[in-house]
């Protein structure tokens, strides 16, 4: 919409490429894979979902679609590079390409995804961006 009133429209697509239905249906697996080790067996670990019954690539990627949920920490929508690089976004120093005085602090600039909550390496990038401001950069 063009009015900046109106709720953003946002539509993920997860599991929406070839690419990402494999993982999903791999990352199952290999959940079962895990929890079938001996070491796992006197905890006598029972799948609920999707169920031990489900197999191929298509039921696992559609099952892991149904009871997969984000965790509403997007992360690298703000690439880091050159300008040379027509997918960055910002500098090494946070800074707007083409924009002056204009930085993307957020987590936005992380490639990829921390494997435990984005607080504080999002809190490390804003201490480094800071730092920098103050130092006049």
């Amino acid at each position: 919409s063009p009015k900046p009133q109106d709720a953003p429209s946002i539509a993920p697509r997860y599991l929406a490429t070839d690419e990402d239905r494999l993982i999903a249906a791999n990352s199952l697996r290999l959940t079962r894979r895990i929890v079938g080790q001996p070491a796992l067996a006197r905890y006598q670990p029972v799948e609920v979902k999707p169920g031990a019954q489900f197999e191929t690539d298509a039921e696992l990627w559609k099952l892991a679609g149904d009871i997969g949920t984000t965790i509403f920490h997007p992360v690298g929508t703000a690439k880091m590079g050159p300008l040379a690089d027509p997918m960055a976004v910002v500098d090494s120093r946070l800074r707007v390409h083409g924009v002056r005085g204009l930085r993307v602090v957020d987590a936005s600039v992380m490639p990829t995804i921390t494997s435990g909550n984005t607080n504080s390496p999002t809190l490390m990038i804003a201490e480094r961006a800071a730092a920098w401001i103050l130092a006049g950069d």
